[in-house]
């Protein structure tokens, strides 16, 4: 049974200790052997370097101090250094995994590829223009286009249906994060939350077909995260700080209204979705990543998890102004405000995580308990 997005946060709180109780058990070394390929769809939660490598002016992701962590130079990674799916990579022991615009050929797809783009969507941009929405900032490369990417690899590592059967039995795929940038594009453009909402059933039907259509090539392993709670996000807080203290959770310091009226609505029915997929697909795992629960419950409790308690709704960099919100002014540029140790912030930019949030988060969908069953629940078995 997949786990509900809307906890409390006791219950966060101790799912948190879980998190570190499960790793702790969990092997240090690779996993290699239990997954071929891994797949993945998404925005910029898990972009890698695809947003760079077609984009003429990539903005801020392509100058420093993005990447300093890890990397020590910007990658395209929305972050200071790894994302989720770096962290899942290296416990499954894939040596190269490649954004999809960076492979050239077979050979560079032999562990699979990443197809995530940053500001993807799960509608197309079509949709956004015809609702008379600026698509400048909103990227071409929306979820089903990804699949179409996805099926071209798929025709390139195998030329028969029995391989690409094999292929597709032998792969981990996670589609998502997605539905964060079709609510946000809007938010940004001054559309209210009743513009918005009507977005959620359309937003999630295109997940559940995306889902779908890797079923019917044969996928038995498919992980599908819901969003995060939107309303914890240093930008949006910046954004509506005048909307009155009433909004604000007492125990988060969260938007209630962007949480309870946007995320968990979404979440509640994607988790429904998935559960009607899974009864029509018996044979396959189809697992719903909660990471609604997994960012609130350190939120909730940072200092739990080595964060400052100070700065759980604060960018470590950002342009200023409360929770270090101010998105008039980009982390790359003068006046930008920066944490002097990311390893102590949740956020990164107001928008995105940082590598330490991203580990965590990586150990509570590969070990449990955020996931159902944990990614790595097949390769212990």
């Amino acid at each position: 049974m997949a786990a509900k997005p809307a906890l409390l946060p006791t219950i966060l709180a101790a799912a948190l200790v879980a998190v570190f109780l499960a790793s702790a058990s969990a092997a240090n070394g690779t996993t290699r052997g239990c997954y071929s390929h891994l797949f993945t769809f998404g925005n910029s939660l898990i972009d890698t370097g695809n947003f760079i490598h077609y984009s003429t002016a990539p903005g801020p992701v392509a100058r420093s101090p993005y990447g300093e962590t890890f990397f020590h130079h910007p990658t395209g990674r929305w972050s200071d250094g790894r994302l989720i799916v770096d962290f899942i990579v290296d416990r499954l022991g894939f040596p190269h995994w490649p954004p999809y615009l960076e492979g050239k050929s077979k050979d560079d797809f032999h562990y699979g590829a990443n197809f995530a783009v940053a500001s993807g969507t799960a509608l197309n941009q079509l949709l956004f223009k015809k609702k008379h929405l600026n698509v400048a900032q909103i990227t071409p490369y929306s979820l089903g286009v990804q699949i179409v990417w996805f099926k071209k690899v798929l025709a390139m590592l195998a030329s028969t249906e029995q391989e690409r059967k094999a292929i597709m039995a032998r792969s981990l795929f996670m589609v998502g994060e997605f539905g964060g940038n079709d609510y946000l594009h809007p938010l940004f453009q001054n559309k209210t939350l009743e513009w918005v909402r009507p977005l959620v059933p359309r937003v999630v039907r295109s997940i559940a077909r995306s889902v779908e259509a890797l079923i019917e090539l044969g996928a038995t392993t498919v992980y599908v995260p819901g969003l995060f709670p939107l309303g914890c996000l240093p930008r949006l807080l910046f954004l509506f700080r005048a909307g009155g203290a009433g909004d604000h959770d007492p125990a988060t310091g969260c938007l209630r209204s962007l949480n309870e009226g946007l995320t968990v609505p979404h979440n509640r029915l994607l988790v429904d979705r998935l559960a009607q997929l899974r009864a029509a697909h018996p044979g396959v795992t189809i697992a719903y990543a909660d990471y609604y629960a997994e960012v609130l419950a350190l939120v909730a409790a940072p200092a739990r998890s080595g964060f400052d308690a100070g700065a759980a709704l604060s960018a470590c960099c950002g342009g200023g102004g409360p929770y270090n919100g101010n998105f008039t002014v980009h982390c790359t540029e003068p006046g930008a405000v920066q944490c002097p140790d990311p390893s102590n912030h949740l956020s990164w930019d107001g928008l995105h995580m940082t590598e330490a949030a991203y580990r965590i988060m990586a150990r509570g969908i590969l070990d449990g308990p955020f996931a159902d069953p944990p990614i790595l629940s097949r390769c212990n078995s």
